[in-house]
């Protein structure tokens, strides 16, 4: 079937997939929690979601693969067609009651992201794009174009910088330090796809994390491309199931960005 059938299937189910989390989330109180490592939880809900999702894509496409944050593990090799799934993005926030979380879903296709959805269900909004068709948000409002900050210099942005608290490192301290240095603003609220689909929607100049992994990034990346930004190599030479650097942005602080994280 053609990406215009998944691309359509997907805009379906990103916001299904948003309104069973939403569901937990008000229930979140109720919640089986584990902890997976220091601040790293998965909870009951991550698992139904998740589930749920690739369900869906297995009836609707039995011959795509499926690689979700909850069974990373059980990824063969590189599938010509496959999903990658973060079914909650934020848990942290998600079991604290935080209404910054997402659900976030990509399509890849022969090694290129395709199709991606992230969706913000505590706000009613899908972010979504298929290569080569722009980047879009769908509310109540109706379907809006993304576009990239236009901004062309680092003084006086916004940067994202994200990291993860299970995972000191002193780049960050250097980054955070050299991002001072030129009166950039930065900020981070622990959920890097939907902090993408903000940079594609120009609220913020760029996006930095040292290290994610693929269901964290790929719709979120996708997004940034077709809202007219920059998009460093990602995953590079890391397989899909292993973390790598982001770095996305508006093209006119790309490159004054992509030295200072160098």
């Amino acid at each position: 079937m053609s990406i215009d059938a998944r691309y359509a299937f997907l805009r379906e189910l990103a916001p299904a997939a948003g309104a069973v989390a939403l569901d937990y989330f008000r229930r979140r109180g109720d919640l089986d929690v584990e902890v997976k490592g220091p601040t790293d939880y998965v909870s009951i809900a991550d698992r139904a979601v998740e589930r749920m999702i690739a369900e869906a894509i297995a009836q609707a496409f039995p011959g795509d693969a499926f690689l979700g944050e909850e069974t990373a593990t059980a990824l063969d090799g590189v599938p010509q067609r496959l999903w990658i799934v973060d079914p909650i993005d934020g848990t942290h926030n998600f079991l604290r009651g935080v209404p910054y979380w997402n659900v976030s879903i990509a399509y890849v296709e022969g090694g290129v992201r395709m199709l991606g959805a992230v969706s913000e269900p505590c706000a009613g909004v899908l972010y979504h794009a298929k290569r080569g068709a722009g980047a879009w948000r769908t509310d109540t409002d109706g379907e809006t174009r993304l576009a990239v900050s236009r901004r062309t210099s680092l003084p006086g942005a916004m940067v994202v910088l994200g990291h993860h608290d299970r995972s000191p490192n002193d780049k960050y301290m250097l980054i955070r330090r050299a991002l001072m240095d030129r009166n950039v603003a930065f900020r981070n609220f622990g959920s890097a796809a939907l902090q993408l689909a903000h940079v594609a929607e120009g609220r913020y100049d760029g996006f930095v994390e040292m290290t994610l992994s693929s269901w964290d990034a790929m719709a979120g990346l996708l997004l940034v491309e077709e809202a007219g930004g920059y998009v460093a190599p990602f995953p590079g030479s890391a397989t899909l199931t292993e973390r790598a650097p982001v770095l996305a942005c508006g093209k006119g602080v790309a490159e004054a960005l992509s030295a200072l994280v160098r």
